[in-house]
């Protein structure tokens, strides 16, 4: 069973925090399925000779550092609906918390530190038998459960927690986060995400894969097109980058990312109006989302352009030109690209980002045509 221990405000990400503990068994059912987050891109550390070390003293009676847990849909105490009221009756709150926090289910909790720890506990549960397995089973772990954070609380706590320590690269930590990106965009109007257990394409406007997302949504953190960097120093600074961006974005009713999600799927209703949606492969296209979105995320940094990025997207949407986006003109200097002489991948997202940068840097005064015609140019030198 949990027992909520103590009650804490983060007034930087305007959070509560629960420190608790459990026994194994309530502690590997509330994670269950946590490890699955990540084993596409990052596997489970399995023959490492210290986590068979950790294992074996699991075994023994070890006690393990705090995980630190996210859990969504949380039915808060009515105390706590009022962030600004001093926190009273501790113990009561805690009481309501316990039984509560009690029954979470898995679907609602994520592991934001602490994954490999929790798959050495469930690895060596699957060693034992009998009563030695019960006994286990029964020893308490320690944690701490933010309640109900923002998409982006969670993500900037995860990355500030990560910094310094670097035990897994950002694209992985955002990947994490994926199912906690769903959820926070699954309100915008019109949208459908797509996940890989749904294994649907996109067939209309509006549909986006899950795994795309988090690509863009990356790019926009780092502001940058193209996210795998292998560089270790570049890596770090992109990541006090990120950290930076998403510090910005906390506490702003306007979460710039799902604005531009919100942006792109009306935008994509606009290119694509009627079947066969002639212009579907364009959002579609993981290159142009991430390249987009490291630009709306550039120019969000850059103050002399940052008060126009929003009327300039929405003169886009509000334009009676057959073709706002310069789709035509997009397709044409992408078919033109040579393979054996540079990555296409790579030349697309820095296509896209340049276009889109000159688009904002002339306060969406300039035709989009023209900054695909100068973003191809810059791509050929």
């Amino acid at each position: 069973m949990l027992e909520a221990l103590s009650l804490e405000k983060d007034f930087r990400i305007r959070g509560y925090c629960v420190t608790a503990r459990a026994d194994y068994a309530w502690f590997l059912e509330a994670t269950r399925g946590s490890e699955s987050n990540l084993q596409i891109q990052r596997q489970i550390i399995k023959s490492s000779k210290a986590y068979a070390t950790l294992r074996a003293d699991l075994r023994r009676g070890c006690v393990l550092p705090p995980l630190v847990l996210a859990a969504q849909n949380v039915q808060m105490p009515e105390e706590l609906n009022d962030f600004s009221k001093e926190l009273e009756n501790e113990r009561e709150l805690l009481r309501k918390l316990s039984l509560t926090l009690g029954n979470l289910s898995p679907e609602n909790v994520q592991i934001i530190d602490g994954l490999q720890r929790t798959n050495a506990i469930r690895q060596t549960v699957q060693e034992l038998e009998g009563a030695e397995k019960e006994a286990f089973l029964r020893r308490r772990i320690r944690f701490e459960i933010w309640l109900n954070l923002s998409f982006n609380a969670i993500a900037y706590r995860m990355l500030l927690l990560n910094a310094g320590q670097k035990p897994m690269s950002m694209k992985h930590q955002v990947e994490i986060l994926s199912l906690s990106l769903k959820d926070d965009l699954a309100d915008v109007e019109g949208i459908e995400i797509i996940t890989a257990a749904d294994n649907k394409r996109r067939l209309r406007p509006g549909q986006f894969h899950l795994s795309r997302l988090a690509q863009a949504f990356q790019a926009w953190l780092q502001t940058t097109p193209n996210i795998e960097v292998a560089n270790a120093v570049m890596q770090e600074l992109l990541s006090e980058n990120a950290i930076e961006t998403l510090g910005m974005s906390l506490g702003n009713e306007n979460d710039s990312f799902k604005k531009l999600m919100q942006w792109i799927v009306k935008a994509d209703y606009k290119i694509n109006p009627v079947p066969p949606y002639e212009n579907l492969q364009f959002f579609g296209n993981d290159t142009v989302l991430q390249g987009l979105a490291a630009a709306a995320g550039f120019a969000e940094k850059k103050p002399e352009i940052a008060s126009t990025l929003w009327h300039s997207l929405d003169r886009l949407l509000e334009s009676d030109a057959a073709d706002p986006l310069g789709v035509e003109q997009f397709n044409q200097i992408t078919s033109g690209m040579n393979p054996s002489k540079r990555n296409v991948g790579v030349a697309t997202r820095e296509l896209v980002f340049n276009a889109f940068q000159q688009y904002f840097l002339g306060r969406g005064e300039i035709d989009l045509q023209e900054c695909w015609l100068y973003a191809g140019s810059v791509s050929r030198a």
